[in-house]
């Protein structure tokens, strides 16, 4: 697992496979789910980091992916 940070456009990005992403879904605000070509979760990014408080519940986001 990775964790990226990008302040130009104020998101973290948490990579959980090397995996090519085949489909992207914004599961809630702000919450983007990256999907492989097996509807299993890459990646996840939270956008408006320091503007916005998440309160983000991953089991849920995973679960329902």
């Amino acid at each position: 697992m990775k964790i990226k940070y990008d302040k130009e456009i104020d998101a973290i990005y948490v990579i959980l496979s090397s995996d090519v992403i085949v489909e992207s879904e914004e599961k809630l605000k702000d919450i983007i789910v990256d999907y492989n070509d097996k509807d299993e979760v890459v990646a996840i990014e939270v956008l408006n980091v320091k503007e916005t408080t998440h309160e983000i519940d991953l089991p849920f986001i995973l679960k329902t992916a």
